[in-house]
């Protein structure tokens, strides 16, 4: 008698493929999101207004372990809980509610993705130390394009509110007709004309298309297969984002103080912002580097498709 093994189902191929580290990465990731939900926690406790009466670092910890355990749910909760705080006991809800705007935009932009919610922090950080476009080269490692996409205009416009907030040029400058912190802080009302409304009535959020769209087309030509290919790739897509920055300064260097008072980076251009040849170089060698790695190019291209009536394992755990 002859005995005949069952084909293994196709359907389930991709759940055998290596779910353990699946589950780790699920687990980093996790971590990940909540370790920057309570920094930016602890940023905001401890520089956006009054020392509060009771311990940053407490709050933020928990606001972190809130984000571990439910991403979506922990996050929201969490920025609700920094507003409400800023305007009540901090005094300033007019600073609130510049801070609600920088934070509502983030579950708009990025939907179902609470793990990477506090990522467009990082873009003003950068900003910070003169390399914001790096940030458009980090917003193409998310895994798929409209998440790229929302990530990087999700940055530009944390990046432009940062600039209200600190008064500080971390790459154009804020926008014509924005008025000092100092003018609409005790008031959300006057903070909405004085601080918001002048970015939504000028160009000031262009660039965040463009970040969006730079996000979208590296992933789409550097494939993570051969290094020589990639890297030229990158070397084209950086020299665009050059010049689509050198494109956006001189049609916003009427919008703010920065560049009309000479920040333009140095020998590179009248309307070039500053920073933008370094940050595009960075941000287009990590994008190839980390897509060169043998687990992310794989991942990109042999993630597997879950059959008819069965649940995607692209990962193990909800992002909820």
């Amino acid at each position: 008698m002859t005995v005949h093994r069952a084909a293994p189902d196709a359907s389930r191929a991709g759940e055998e493929w290596a779910p353990a580290p699946r589950r780790g990465a699920a687990l980093a990731a996790r971590g990940a999101a909540g370790l920057g939900a309570g920094l930016l926690a602890l940023a905001a406790f401890s520089g956006l207004g009054p020392d509060p009466s009771f311990s940053p670092v407490a709050a933020a910890a928990v606001a972190g372990l809130a984000v571990v355990a439910l991403p979506r749910v922990g996050w929201l909760v969490a920025a609700t809980a920094v507003c409400l705080w800023l305007a009540t006991e901090g005094g300033q809800p007019g600073t609130a509610m510049v801070l609600a705007c920088a934070l509502a935009i983030t579950p708009l932009l990025l939907p179902k993705a609470g793990m990477l919610w506090s990522a467009p922090a990082l873009a003003p950080l950068l900003g910070a130390v003169g390399i914001a476009p790096m940030f458009v080269g980090l917003a193409t490692l998310a895994p798929t394009p409209r998440r790229r996409a929302g990530l990087g205009a999700a940055g530009f416009a944390w990046l432009a509110l940062c600039e209200v907030l600190t008064e500080r040029d971390l790459l154009f400058g804020a926008a014509d007709g924005t008025l000092a912190r100092a003018r609409w802080e005790g008031s959300a009302v006057n903070a909405v004309g004085d601080a918001v409304v002048p970015l939504l009535s000028t160009p000031a959020l262009a660039p965040a298309l463009v970040w969006a769209v730079f996000a979208l087309l590296l992933p789409l030509f550097a494939r993570g297969r051969w290094a020589a290919a990639d890297l030229l790739v990158a070397g084209a897509w950086a020299v665009g984002l050059v010049a689509a920055h050198a494109a956006l300064g001189d049609a916003l260097s009427g919008a703010g103080p920065g560049l009309a008072q000479g920040d333009a980076l140095s020998g590179a251009g009248p309307g070039l912002a500053q920073g933008v040849v370094v940050g595009a170089a960075l941000g287009a060698l990590v994008a190839v580097t980390v897509g060169l790695l043998p687990s992310w190019s794989h991942e990109r291209h042999h993630t597997p498709r879950a059959g008819r009536g069965s649940r995607s394992r692209t990962t193990l755990s909800p992002d909820r």
